[in-house]
């Protein structure tokens, strides 16, 4: 049970909404908004510098070659803090807490709101063993060594990765820190969520989750929204497992219909780490997902499952990358996308082998399955530099399968019911990475209303 309950609105003054333009002014407003210490001073000041300086990705540039940026509302951005203020937690906006669990099931609870936390809840056996889970403005006061160690430190999650990136860092507000100490294992997840409303403004979270040697944690992160107006979303998500450390990550989004995205998540495992990464893309107009994992020492152990379902006209564009520095390293990914409508999805994978990688294991699989006019492109990749290891890539693209269909048809299953079965099957091998049984059917709900509702 969940002993202790915390809650505190975002560390705003007298708890007063904060709305800032997007400009030099808002950075060391926010720094001093949030008393940030000089070294993040800094690092917001040189990250709004490059900001300044490079200009959009445009569709010269291969991960941006089919991405919708014409879209994108690149100039509608405002800065808003404004997080609801909870006596209990039964009083968030239903989309915020969906799907709602019981409380013994999870060992913390963290939610950010319109830039701001307004919920924390944290077991106090896990808080006496040394686990944080909090905003990382209130994190900064007790572990701001720690979070400078770790920041920023990722292939794709420096400021000058592109323009999005030198906007998270030079602007982000709330933000999610998560850690385990060495050889502390956390047996029920730890949960967070972030949504924005109508009055939510442009989405700059930043989440670092860092698991210390021998260390254990589940942590699922969910992102909900409701817009009047198209929003623009840059996220920035930063993993860190140290030897021995295991790390199931559930990164799980249902935008609302008008918010437009640019995720970038970076994983870096140590030797003997374990990561099972499982992502779920549901909403938004158009999002655009970079996803890598870095293993730098031997037996590390990375294992990510993905799917989507997309309806309407959505977009979504995904790059991963598997990156073994080491000898004796595995990792296998496996994505999963149905398609109804026009939506239209790019995946972009590739596998990295270095020199030092050798007796290594790479494995990268895209499936995508077609309904109405919705298309899919598929474009795996392998770079070796070693001799001794075993990798392989492959996709499909394909439609429903009619000696299946026939099959199901044929014991007087109605055609349309026959069509989500398939779908349910081809999308339950990655669904059920999902640790939570509640979150799991949520999911399914999920589907199956996008299923209904196209086919009605």
């Amino acid at each position: 049970m969940i002993k202790e309950r915390t809650y505190y609105p975002s560390p705003t003054r007298k708890d007063q909404k904060l709305e800032l333009p997007v400009n030099a002014a808002a950075v060391a407003a926010l720094s001093a908004y949030y008393a940030e210490p000089a070294w993040l001073r800094e690092s917001r000041r040189e990250a709004w510098e490059l900001y300044a300086e490079l200009p959009w990705p445009d569709r010269q540039e291969e991960p941006w070659r089919r991405v919708p940026l014409h879209e994108f509302p690149l100039a509608a951005r405002r800065l808003v803090l404004s997080p609801p203020q909870l006596s209990t937690l039964e009083e968030l906006p239903p989309c915020w807490l969906l799907p709602d669990l019981p409380r013994a099931h999870c060992t913390g609870l963290l939610i950010h709101n319109n830039g701001g936390v307004c919920y924390a809840d944290l077991e106090e056996e896990a808080r006496d063993a040394g686990v944080v889970l909090q905003d990382l403005h209130r994190a900064l006061e007790s572990h701001e060594e720690l979070i400078r160690r770790h920041w920023l430190r990722g292939a794709i999650t420096r400021p000058d990765f592109n323009k999005f990136t030198a906007l998270n860092a030079a602007l982000w507000h709330g933000g999610t820190f998560v850690y385990v100490p060495a050889g502390v294992r956390v047996e029920r997840p730890l949960r967070t969520l972030t949504g924005y409303d109508a009055a939510g403004g442009t989405g700059l979270h930043h989440t670092l989750i860092v698991a210390e040697q021998g260390a254990k944690v589940t942590v699922i992160q969910e992102r909900y929204s409701l817009e009047s107006e198209p929003e623009l979303n840059s996220e920035i998500v930063e993993i860190y497992a140290a030897a021995g450390a295991w790390i199931r990550y559930i990164s799980l989004q249902n935008w609302g219909k008008q918010r437009y995205t640019v995720s970038v998540q970076n994983a870096q495992l140590e030797r003997d780490a374990h990561l099972v990464w499982g992502s779920g893309s549901l909403g938004g107009a158009a999002t655009k997902e970079f996803l890598r994992t870095e293993l730098r020492a031997p037996r590390a152990h990375a294992v990510m499952r993905g799917f989507t379902f997309a309806t309407g006209q959505q977009r979504l564009d995904q790059s991963t990358y598997q990156h073994q520095l080491a000898p004796d390293t595995y990792s296998d990914l496996l994505f999963r996308n149905v398609l109804r409508d026009q939506s239209r999805t790019v995946f972009y994978g590739m596998i990295r082998m270095e020199q030092a990688a050798q007796n290594s294991a790479g494995y990268q699989a895209n499936n995508n399955l077609l309904l109405d006019q919705a298309r899919a492109h598929s474009i795996p990749g392998l770079e070796i530099m070693a001799n001794e290891v075993s990798c392989s890539h492959g996709a499909t693209v394909s439609r429903l399968d009619p000696e299946q269909l026939f099959y199901l048809l044929s014991r007087a299953i109605p055609r349309e019911e026959a069509e989500y079965l398939l779908v349910q099957g081809f999308l339950n091998p990655i669904i059920e990475h999902v640790p939570l049984s509640a979150i799991r059917a949520y999911l399914a709900e999920e589907i199956a209303r996008r299923f209904w509702q196209a086919a009605i």
